[in-house]
Formats: structure tokens, sequence, C-alpha cells
């Protein structure tokens, strides 16, 4: 059985599982305080972090693979999305090139085959200016290892499956900025630790009068 992500959204932001998650929350409301209006929260799942966020002249869109995501997402928030679209996991976002002054994935990354082409897609729709917001498990965290093949593997065989194939794409430091590679020539990139080093950021931001590509 696989992991079913619908069901543990709402756990994100309470204990114990708030040590994790509040401060990847705290860090994107940093980049939207000194961001353009037009954000995009990819996978966002029914984005119960939107409460959190500094909301005041900004323009929020959703999307996610599951439609229950979206369908809540739209029943919580109504008007305070701009847009709420599912979207299919084997076609690029059905976005223009450059539409949006923020592009964030929080958790998302991790799960993707093959990484380098969703993160070439994901850029493709940030605009001149604006930037691309990632976050992802940090691999390199010997803690968070133990963690999770202990702890949060017991959690996820009680609740019917198994860590140990959610995770297709591995991520630590070094290999979190060679995937970033290919964005350097036209961004500046920061990667830093939070969550006490379980978790990792990175904050890309596009150089001005940059095309999508």
């Amino acid at each position: 059985m696989s992991a079913d992500y619908f069901a543990n959204h709402r756990l994100k932001l309470r204990f114990p599982w708030r040590m994790y998650h509040t401060p990847i929350v705290e860090a994107f409301a940093e980049v939207l305080q000194r961001s353009g209006p037009r954000v995009l929260n990819v996978g966002s799942g029914p984005f119960f972090e939107l409460e959190r966020l500094p909301r005041a002249g900004k323009a929020f869109t959703a999307c996610d693979v599951d439609a229950r995501a979206i369908d809540l997402a739209r029943s919580l928030h109504g008007r305070a999305l701009s847009g709420a679209d599912v979207v299919d996991p084997e076609k690029p976002l059905p976005y223009a090139d450059g539409t949006f002054d923020v592009v964030a994935a929080m958790d998302v990354v991790e799960h993707v085959v093959p990484a380098a082409a969703w993160v070439a897609d994901a850029w493709r729709v940030v605009a001149p200016g604006g930037t691309l917001f990632l976050t992802t498990p940090n691999y390199g965290s010997r803690s968070l290892d133990l963690i999770e093949k202990t702890v949060l593997e017991a959690v996820a065989r009680a609740q019917g499956f198994s860590r140990k194939t959610i995770h297709p794409t591995k991520l630590d430091e070094r290999s979190l900025s060679a995937l970033l590679e290919p964005l350097r020539r036209r961004a500046s990139t920061s990667i830093r630790r939070i969550s006490h080093g379980w978790v990792l950021t990175a904050v890309v931001r596009k150089e001005d009068g940059d095309g999508a590509g």
C-alpha cells in the first residue's frame, strides 16, 4: 500500500510534526514579504499553510496532482485563492512562461523523478526578477536519517505503508546544489538548513530581464 498524502496534510502543523514543518512556513513567509504579488504553490495539498502566510496584496494559486486536495483548498480558502488547479504529473505545469513572481514547492522535489526536468519546468514559470522557493528533507542529516528509519517508519507501517520508497530523489546539500546548477548562470541561489537541520531550503532568484528558459 502506498502513502496517502491527502490524509497526512492535516498533521503538518500539529505537534510533533510542526517541529519540522513550521520553520518551512516561516521561510516561505520571508520570501513572500519581499516578492511580487503572483504566487504559485506547487504540490500544495489543501494549502493549510495559507492562513499563516502574509496575504495582503498577494494572488495565490494552488496546484496539486490530487483532486481531493484541490477541492478542499477551494472549500477552505475561497476567494483567497486566485486559482486552484489539478495538474497532470506527466505533463508540464499548465501555465505560461514567466507567470509567477514566486513559485514554491514545499517538500515536493524528493517525490519527483526525473527531478531535473521538474525543476526546469518550475523555473520556466518564474517571472524575471522572481523567486523559486524549494524545500526538501536533508538526507545529509544523520538524525533525520535515523528518525526516518525508526520512528517515522513505525508510524508509516501502522498506517499501512512504508517510507522506504516514497522519496525516490533523496537530496543533501551537495546534490541539491548540483540539481540547481543549470539555473545559476541566470540566477542567485541560497541554500540553508532549517528545522534542526532536517530540512534544506533553496531560494533561487531569477535575474531581471531574464527569459523563462
